[in-house]
């Protein structure tokens, strides 16, 4: 009997941790002790701590804490940060409030109030600011404070992203639609209707794919151009929190709420491999969602970051 109980934990102990035959990371570094938000880019990560504070990490050789951020009164934290393409300028929101920085001295160059936002996303060259509300998400220009477009929704915009070129944005909405837009004339190119509200969005750099995931639901690729759908991929009942397209525009990263991340071709859909990020405990069943990833300039390794504070670095 207590050779059957010790065989019985063994086994247990090889379902949660130990038997793990995913790749290992090159590099895991703890950041804090808990994330409400992160986003990573090539040389830095910005986080929205649970402690209230932005904090911009320098993460290429040892990380060093370089900037710490707090906006408003509030206690609520930042729930949702991003950093410009160029790492020249960086967006933090709380529940009420959006702000923006300079890297390069940590200046507070504005910050403006605005009631239940939901999602952030800074243009590439950082002057423009695309915040999901209530019911619709505006294109703000950040200089001027000026709404240069509303893009209407039916519910809470809560995801949102916009493409390295510049020329396109996309909103996704507990309304179940998921909408692109031409931000040359704020027009509406393409909406997507889904059978939940909208988990994830992103759109790869050659402007050619759109990602759209809903809550529960498959994965689906859309095609730019005309709007039709390129491949749907990944479980039926699964629920995304981060995505990210390689950089030479071949490979699609996808975070899930249950602390995983996968590996796609975009071309064929198929996936190539997966990793399992650190967790606090291996002992516990617990998992934590992933929040960032992002690829090395040259698309061979990336960076990925959970709730759990941790940064990890992968070779693909």
């Amino acid at each position: 009997m207590h050779k059957l109980k010790a065989l019985s934990f063994i086994a247990l102990s090889c379902l949660l941790s130990a038997c793990d035959q995913t790749p290992r990371p090159e590099k895991t570094l703890s950041l804090a002790s808990g994330l409400f938000s992160a986003n990573i880019s090539e040389n830095y990560a910005l986080l929205g701590t649970t402690e209230g504070f932005g904090e911009l990490w320098e993460i290429k050789g040892k990380p060093s804490l370089i900037h710490q951020w707090k906006h408003t009164d509030e206690n609520n934290g930042i729930i949702a940060t991003d950093i410009s393409p160029t790492e020249e300028f960086a967006i933090t929101a709380e529940k009420n409030s959006i702000a923006w920085w300079r890297i390069s001295d940590g200046t507070l160059l504005a910050v403006w109030g605005l009631d239940d936002i939901f999602s952030i996303t800074i243009s590439p060259d950082g002057q423009f600011a695309l915040i999901g509300l209530a019911d619709k998400a505006i294109y703000l220009a950040l200089q001027y404070g000026k709404t240069l477009y509303a893009f209407e929704h039916d519910d809470k915009v809560l995801t949102s992203d916009i493409s390295d070129s510049g020329q396109y944005a996309i909103t996704g909405s507990e309304d179940h639609s998921a909408k692109l837009w031409d931000l040359s004339t704020g027009e509406l190119k393409h909406s997507w209707q889904h059978h939940n509200k909208l988990s994830t969005v992103a759109l790869s750099k050659d402007d050619k794919y759109a990602l759209t995931n809903a809550a529960l639901s498959f994965t689906r690729l859309w095609k730019i151009s005309n709007g039709k759908l390129h491949k749907e991929i990944g479980p039926k009942l699964i629920t995304l929190s981060a995505a990210e397209f390689s950089k030479n525009n071949k490979y699609l990263l996808t975070g899930h709420t249950t602390q995983r991340i996968d590996l796609w071709n975009i071309k064929s859909g198929k996936l190539l491999k997966f990793w399992r990020p650190k967790k606090d405990a291996n002992w516990r069943p617990t998992a934590a969602t992933i929040l960032s990833l992002n690829f090395t300039p040259n698309s061979k390794k990336f960076y990925s970051i959970a709730t759990n504070g941790f940064l990890q670095k992968w070779r693909k």
